[in-house]
């Protein structure tokens, strides 16, 4: 008898486990353990409050866990400067964009370089971009503040991207956005994905986060209630009747 060989085991590429974070001694994250496979998109959902930005905080280096592990790459994250986790490849998206809103497209993409040296990977990378977000070539020259709200969610990602990630951590990439934008957002993270740059995605918008998860988390109160495939999560009850609206 011939045995088939096991499926390969995907590489770990973000992992956090029993990942405490509290501000003013109040539990906003009470031991989480996640983990972000190569090669997918991982999303967290769950209502305000919840905890999914604070997890990424942590893991950016802009919040301090009081307690747990945050490996990236079998690296540890504790206590490392938020610039070089930049330079190890992490790069995160913040909610609320966080633009220089008096600077143009093209200065606001060229800051995203700024830990960067390799000038012909960096003009790589400038194309790379203006081909996601074709948009964006036609206002290099436009203040940041003067594009549309969806304009600004893709020059910010856009930015992030200029930073060449290993992977990529969307912060409510949709909120704000009308659901034609909502729809351009997702497939463009899908096709950054397919691109080879890794993907955690926290979205209050469930659909969206559920329908692109190739794996998910669901948080509440600062715990993990529930995980599984993102088809997995879409079909059980309590994700349906809380966060779909079925």
């Amino acid at each position: 008898m011939t045995l088939c060989p096991a499926p390969p085991v995907a590489e770990v590429v973000l992992e956090t486990r029993d990942l405490v974070v509290q501000y003013d001694g109040v539990g906003a994250v009470n031991g989480i353990n996640l983990v972000v496979h190569r090669g997918r998109i991982t999303s967290l959902v769950g209502s305000n409050g919840a905890g999914k930005t604070t997890v990424m905080k942590a893991c950016a280096g802009l919040v301090t866990p009081a307690r747990g592990s945050i490996d990236f790459h079998g690296q540890s994250l504790i206590g490392m400067p938020a610039d070089r986790i930049v330079r190890q490849g992490l790069t995160l998206v913040p909610e609320g964009r966080r633009l220089f809103g008096s600077m143009t497209v093209r200065d606001n993409l060229r800051v995203g370089a700024y830990t960067r040296s390799d000038e012909t990977g960096i003009s790589a990378d400038f194309d790379r971009v203006l081909g996601y977000f074709p948009m964006l070539g036609l206002r290099l020259d436009s203040l940041a503040r003067d594009l549309s709200g969806g304009q600004q969610q893709m020059l910010a990602v856009g930015r992030a991207l200029m930073s060449s990630p290993r992977l990529l951590m969307l912060d409510e990439p949709s909120i704000g956005l009308a659901p034609a934008i909502v729809d351009t957002i997702a497939e463009i993270i899908m096709t950054i994905s397919k691109s080879g740059v890794d993907i955690l995605l926290v979205e209050q918008n469930a659909r969206m986060a559920l329908g692109l998860a190739d794996y998910a988390y669901v948080l509440d109160n600062g715990r993990i209630m529930l995980e599984g495939s993102g088809p997995e999560l879409s079909a059980d009850e309590k994700v349906k009747e809380t966060y779909l609206g079925l």
